[in-house]
């Protein structure tokens, strides 16, 4: 787990131990009541054997290392580059701890291509957004960091300055009670930080039913002095909140509030938020700042400039993209500018990503419903047969209009954000197994074979497997949790046959879990399909098993990169297209091998049009006792 100081460390160790009063969670999402959403009132309250906790509700995976996956020389130039993805809402996506007795529920499977989730949400009254279990864990096997969320609303939407007074309180010592709250609630649950989302206005005036005082001329009134009191109160807050984090719990601030306590964004780093970022002699008020959408190129050269000026890494600004379509900031597919306004323009640096991105709203495959202009990108959310959508509409985002990461898509609407900046890779160890189950289903497989999952609440386990059955009654099931290490590149593809081959999750087949991987090839040429990244030393005694369907033995060679070559092994030797069958492949010769890259390879003189599936690959080192797949 991360480090933490020494009385944060004593108390997870109460805390892990502590009973809460929440029952375990059934079956729904829950997404406005603890333990994911708390009132200030009770966040100042909390304590990890109170009523608002969840014993159920704690991560037990550490934030796995990282190390680049970059495909081309253009991703390979951004590497310091960080992606915090902030879909709107995960209040309403992802409050579960159990697996969900329906398919189409909001889930994502890119983790290679971002850095950090951050749980966004929140209202004028629930203040502090608590990320769930299922989410944290799965994002820290994959080394992504996950942010919680304090939403102080917009002064219109309930937002007031009472509200943020209570978050400001101190205790006799000067402590700031909710800060140090914040910092207890993190460390118990086991995710790593806090974005601070402070969009009231401080200077206007509400009336005892929270309502907006107007002026004469129809206006909000104001009061000038306790907006600015407030505000210097509130940067002491962010002051004294990333001075108490321990090592590996990040602050962020978004550029909403300035130093007079309006609510003003800025939109670049300047002199009237980089306080909230560093001061002038003065305490760090964050370790990083989202800033908002209405941005430029000049406004991003002249933000690094400033940055860098004052000792920070321009990588600690993260330029807000907003990619909902019904806002015209950097609306997704559409908007592309943006993407080079954040690449250096000219000299030996010229192409290289400048500065971090948070790419807000990216949740448009899920629950945007279309308008006149812009079609619904999926119906996902109200069909679970359109599950295909849903996903390639998320590939999309990454790796282009051509679902194709492998090629940049120059001239072209879209060219994706993973054309810029690269993979990142946590495979550096054994055993790697995957069945590439995304966390999802139509139905749940065993052994190939279709059955309820009997993991759902109220389902009985050991039901007898149906093959045969056209449909699960239950809707599918959702559990982030279940997810499976996924391709590192979703999805690339080399060779003159790209252009005519498609690969995707198949859920209407797979060998464990809820999906299998698909790959159609139309045409005659040569085809690269590389998959998992690894940086990991092969044992003695490695060997490779696999699950597979394929209509075309021989065709496809599982294609091992290492520092001293790459080796060739052809897959399949059962004709029968939809019988799943067993391989496997004694790696020995192998040994002390670095392993670098595992890819798919078809050679030019294959058969013209071929389909392969992949249920599962498992990578074990046979001599250690009970290695199995």
């Amino acid at each position: 787990m991360k480090a933490v100081v020494f009385m944060l460390g004593l108390l997870l160790v109460a805390d892990v131990q502590a009973q809460s009063q929440i029952q375990p969670q059934r079956s729904g999402l829950t997404p406005d009541q603890p333990p994911f959403a708390l009132t200030l009132a009770q966040a100042k309250a909390w304590t990890p054997h109170g009523a608002t906790a969840s014993k159920a509700n704690i991560s037990q995976v550490p934030l796995a290392a990282r190390l680049p996956a970059a495909l081309t020389a253009a991703q390979a130039k951004n590497q310091p580059a960080q992606l915090l993805y902030a879909p709107d809402g995960m209040n309403n996506f992802g409050n579960y701890l159990q697996a969900q007795p329906k398919a189409n529920l909001y889930s994502f499977s890119n983790w290679s291509q971002i850095d950090i989730l951050n749980w966004f949400a929140g209202t004028a009254d629930l203040t502090v957004q608590i990320p769930a279990r299922p989410w944290v864990e799965t994002a820290h096997k994959n080394g992504v960091k996950v942010l919680g969320s304090v939403f102080l609303g917009i002064a219109q939407w309930g937002g007031s300055a009472e509200t943020v007074e209570k978050l400001l309180e101190q205790d006799a010592a000067g402590n700031f009670i909710v800060a140090d709250q914040l910092l207890r609630i993190a460390a118990y649950y086991g995710f790593d930080g806090w974005l601070v989302n402070q969009e009231t206005d401080l200077t206007v005036v509400k009336d005892t039913q929270n309502q907006l005082v107007l002026a004469a001329n129809g206006k909000p009134k104001r009061d000038k002095v306790r907006g600015q009191q407030l505000a210097a109160k509130m940067l002491a807050f962010m002051q004294y909140l990333t001075a108490k984090a321990p090592a590996g719990i990040d602050i962020h601030w978004y550029d909403a509030m300035t130093a007079d306590g309006t609510v003003r964004w800025q939109n670049e780093l300047n002199t009237k938020n980089q306080a909230y970022l560093q001061g002038e002699a003065a305490p760090a008020g964050s370790h990083a700042m989202f800033l908002n959408y209405w941005w430029n190129g000049a406004m991003v050269r002249q933000s690094v400039a400033r940055a860098k000026a004052a000792g920070l890494s321009p990588y600690q600004l993260f330029f807000g993209v907003d990619l909902w379509p019904e806002r015209d900031a950097q609306q997704a597919f559409v908007e592309t500018r943006w993407l080079q306004d954040l690449r250096a323009d000219s000299g030996a640096a010229k192409g290289v990503m400048q500065t971090s991105i948070a790419l807000f709203a990216p949740n448009v495959n899920f629950n945007f419903s279309g308008n006149k202009t812009t079609p619904a990108y999926s119906t996902f959310a109200q069909d679970p047969q359109d599950i295909q959508r849903f996903y390639q509409t998320e590939q999309r985002l990454f790796s282009g209009d051509d679902l194709n990461q492998a090629v940049t898509d120059n001239g072209k609407a879209w060219p994706g954000v993973g054309a810029y900046l690269p993979a990142k890779t946590v495979l550096t160890s054994l055993p790697f197994v995957t069945n590439f189950n995304t966390g999802q289903g139509l139905y749940w497989f065993e052994q190939g074979q279709r059955q309820r999952a009997p993991f759902l609440p109220d389902s009985p386990a050991g039901l007898a497997k149906d093959s045969t059955a056209p449909a699960n009654t239950d809707s599918g099931w959702t559990d982030i949790s279940q997810q499976d290490m996924l391709p590192t590149w979703q999805f690339a593809l080399q060779g003159k046959a790209a252009a005519a081959s498609t690969l995707q999750y198949d859920f209407q087949q797979g060998w464990l879990g809820g999906s299998s991987l698909l790959l159609q090839v139309q045409k005659a040429g040569d085809l690269t399909v590389p998959l998992y990244q690894f940086a990991l030393l092969l044992p003695a005694k490695p060997q490779l098993q696999l699950q597979l369907q394929t209509d075309a033995p021989g065709a496809v060679a599982l294609l091992l990169s290492t520092d001293q070559g790459e080796y060739r092994y052809p897959l399949g030797t059962n004709t029968k297209a939809s019988q799943w069958q067993a391989q496997a492949i004694d790696l020995s010769a192998l040994k002390g091998q670095q392993l670098q890259r595992l890819s798919l390879e078809l050679s030019a003189t294959r058969p013209a049009k071929l389909q392969l599936r992949l249920g599962q690959i498992a990578l074990t080192d046979t001599a250690s006792s009970g290695a199995k797949p």
